[in-house]
């Protein structure tokens, strides 16, 4: 089908579907030192290096990182992942690590210094080997960003339909679109030079020969002669796949190239290892090659960047254009001189420029997407008539000496780093999901693990490490748990009535089924020391605490509070001591936090209300689990609590005065963690272990009120109050004191037994 234009104006219904493509990113990098040296340290440790880590490889050298997203259906979302790559990439490196933040790399040391990436596979060394022996290494230390895009396959079965082409099949329909869109790029690319093009000036270590410096800053070096180009002899077609097969085969048969993978053009086709494999699978996808990277933006490229390369693609199938290779070879040498146009100087091509621009902005028009799409076009428009807007004129105009421009860069790459490490626990892009689910996801990359998010809203997530897959949802349910051990530690009731019958302390207690019952045997638990809680709470909703003894009106309003969660309560008696969280995993106690119920502290100058405003200003307080801690609400609760205490929200407490607001310690009610795995008598991680064995779970948070933790484990000095079918990570990982233990990291290499985990 030759006019995707009018067959979209006459089929309104799909113009939605031509915008749901499919992108990916692959943005390289240098590790350098903090004082701008090129990192010549192994790749990262705590990052699986090998082959089957997909998000964070290494490039030709072992200083250059790889950062590779999965295909994503939205601008939004590529960038959200290539965002949480990044944070965890930035932070696995050294504390004295950053990443270079452009295209162009740092001051170079002698090539002895300058390593090969240390690769798993011989064949991969020898390849760069050869590299170093054809272009030197210097070249090869350029870096980029690589953009991949591919169409839903049911859209391109609907092309297919409606072509009048003959194509004998949808494989060779969708063949020869791609070869068509590939076409238009390469006539086309000069345009995203010119646009995105930041490599207009080097250091002087980068360059082999004084006659190759240029003699003024140009547009890309990196699209120059002096870049990614191959030599002279080798040749290709993109008019079909077969010569695009044979010409490529030829070309490494003769010793032009070494691998078909030395082949640099800026479109590459996708969809098999080699390019004889295409004729079987065909083109899945075309991969563009020309990007630099944007040292202002914190990952390379920003979201209009991704947004504005989308939709340039589009318009290269939307429009009525059909280049044949005459023209890809005059695309290839209009890339070559806009790429070495004078930075500052009007393009040579201005007037074809303007011309693409707006056809893109009948496109969006027709799309119904102008109101977004069109002030981004004619910001691309500006910059045509004013080279100075181009990123390669904003350095030219901002960095007057190429050492204006390390430094500027160096600055760049600190404040990248700083931003990751500011809030540790939360994995960029994915803020809306659960915290432990977070980390979870960011030791996944780290450790080379694909990932899967089948509902992020539901937190259910798949992990694969070849062709082993787990489920998980909320960061630690995982199938290696039977659903009965589900609804057994989601019944308190049964969960003590297992352990007690184990031989395991536990405290008496009363269930009630109706809300008139257990207000009717109020008077039974007047004054005497007791828990209310919900029968399936979790997380601490619902329960109230009555450690001095409770009020016939006390107990009243707990019943509501409770029966709220849930049509059962339990009355049990309050166990003294105080609480303590023990994670198990696997029949072994990883980590044990002591929790400090939610409180404030007193200055004699303002209300409870105010000192609990000012508490949840911690940037670390947050809601819904997104934060290691909670901020604390001034509910019913709350309220209850202060009153046993003889306070309300309004009072105002003494200076240092310790004001509670609960008496359940859970984190998600607002209290504070310590971590005393080390300072906990090991009697009680065995007395853990041996309760996650009686209720036959894998993963368990146990909760013991403890009399004394230095003491050895006796029947009268601990009670168990509750287990968790869910237990909160994060608050081992992240506790408000004392040292973190990365759980989640050990949950992973539970799951995945088979596989070495990077410290």
């Amino acid at each position: 089908m030759r006019h995707f234009q009018a067959f979209l104006n006459a089929h309104p219904e799909l113009k939605t579907a031509f915008q749901h493509v499919s992108l990916g990113i692959e943005r390289e990098g240098h590790r350098i030192k903090t004082n701008g040296d090129l990192a010549r340290s192994p790749h990262p440790s705590a990052v699986d290096g090998s082959s089957d880590n997909k998000y964070i490889q290494r490039d030709f050298a072992e200083s250059q990182l790889e950062l590779v997203t999965p295909p994503v259906y939205s601008e939004e979302g590529v960038y959200h992942w290539l965002q949480a790559i990044h944070q965890v990439a930035l932070r696995s490196l050294a504390e004295d690590e950053l990443l270079w933040p452009s295209s162009m790399p740092p001051v170079l040391p002698e090539d002895d210094a300058i390593h090969v990436a240390d690769l798993d596979k011989a064949e991969d060394v020898a390849y760069r080997e050869y590299l170093v022996k054809a272009y030197g290494k210097k070249v090869q230390m350029i870096s980029g960003i690589h953009f991949n895009f591919g169409f839903d396959q049911d859209l391109l079965e609907i092309f297919y339909q409606a072509d009048d082409q003959g194509y004998a099949s949808i494989k060779e329909f969708t063949t020869a679109f791609y070869l068509r869109l590939a076409r238009n790029f390469l006539r086309y690319e000069w345009l995203i030079v010119y646009l995105f093009g930041a490599t207009p000036s080097a250091h002087a270590s980068f360059y082999n020969r004084g006659e190759d410096i240029f003699p003024h800053p140009i547009r890309s070096i990196r699209n120059s002669h002096l870049g990614y180009v191959n030599k002279k002899d080798v040749t290709y077609t993109y008019d079909n796949l077969p010569d695009y097969v044979e010409e490529l085969e030829a070309n490494v048969r003769d010793g032009r190239l070494i691998a078909e993978k030395e082949f640099y053009s800026n479109v590459r086709l996708r969809g098999a290892k080699q390019a004889r494999g295409l004729l079987e699978t065909g083109i899945k996808y075309l991969e563009f090659r020309l990007f630099d990277i944007q040292a202002e933006e914190a990952y390379g490229i920003g979201l209009d960047d991704i947004r504005f390369m989308k939709y340039f693609i589009l318009y290269l199938v939307w429009a009525d254009m059909d280049c044949q290779m005459p023209e890809v070879y005059q695309g290839y040498e209009m890339k070559l001189e806009v790429a070495e146009e004078e930075t500052l100087q009007p393009t040579a091509y201005q007037e074809e420029g303007l011309s693409l621009l707006e056809g893109m902005t009948e496109m969006v028009e027709s799309l119904g997407v102008s109101e977004t799409l069109n002030p981004l076009i004619d910001s691309m428009r500006q910059r045509l008539l004013n080279p100075s807007l181009t990123p390669s004129g904003r350095l030219v105009t901002n960095n007057p000496t190429v050492d204006t421009w390390l430094a500027n860069n160096l600055d760049h790459a600190k404040a990248n780093k700083e931003a990751a490490l500011a809030h540790p626990y939360l994995l960029g892009g994915f803020e809306d999901m659960e915290l432990s689910t977070q980390i979870l996801l960011a030791d996944a990359i780290q450790q080379g693990l694909w990932i899967d998010i089948l509902d992020r809203q539901d937190q259910l997530i798949a992990l694969t490490y070849r062709d082993h897959t787990e489920y998980i949802k909320n960061a630690n349910i995982t199938g290696k748990d039977s659903l009965i051990s589900y609804y057994l530690m989601g019944n308190k009731v049964v969960t003590k009535d297992l352990l007690q019958a184990a031989g395991f302390t536990v405290p008496k207690s009363q269930t009630f089924n109706s809300l008139d019952a257990a207000q009717s045997a109020a008077g039974l638990f007047v004054d005497k020391k007791i828990v209310v809680k919900p029968k399936s709470t979790n997380m601490g909703v619902g329960i109230s605490i009555f450690k001095e003894g409770a009020s016939q009106e006390g107990l009243r309003e707990a019943f509501d509070i409770a029966f709220a969660y849930d049509d059962t309560v339990l009355v049990e008696e309050f166990a003294e001591g105080t609480e303590y969280r023990f994670f198990v995993l696997d029949s072994k106690c990883l980590a044990v936090l002591l929790r400090v119920p939610a409180f404030v502290k007193g200055d004699g100058q303002h209300s409870i209300r105010e000192l609990v405003d000012l508490k949840n200003q911690d940037p670390k307080r947050g809601e819904n689990h997104r934060t290691p801690l909670e901020k604390i609400s001034l509910d019913r609760s709350a309220a209850l609590v202060l009153e046993a205490y003889g306070y309300d929200f309004d009072s105002v407490p003494e200076a240092d005065e310790l004001v509670p607001l609960r008496e359940n310690s859970n984190i998600s009610t607002g209290g504070d963690s310590i971590d005393v795995t080390d300072d906990m008598d090991p009697s009680y991680l065995e007395l853990a272990s041996q309760m996650a064995q009686a209720l036959d779970v894998k993963v368990t948070g146990l909760d013991l009120m403890i009399r004394n933790r230095h003491q050895a484990a006796q029947a009268d000095n601990y009670a168990l109050i509750e287990a968790n079918y869910n237990p909160m990570m994060m608050m081992h990982i992240y506790p408000a004191q004392g040292k973190g233990r990365r759980i989640s990291k050990d949950l992973l290499a539970y799951l995945f037994p088979e596989k070495t985990f990077k410290d």
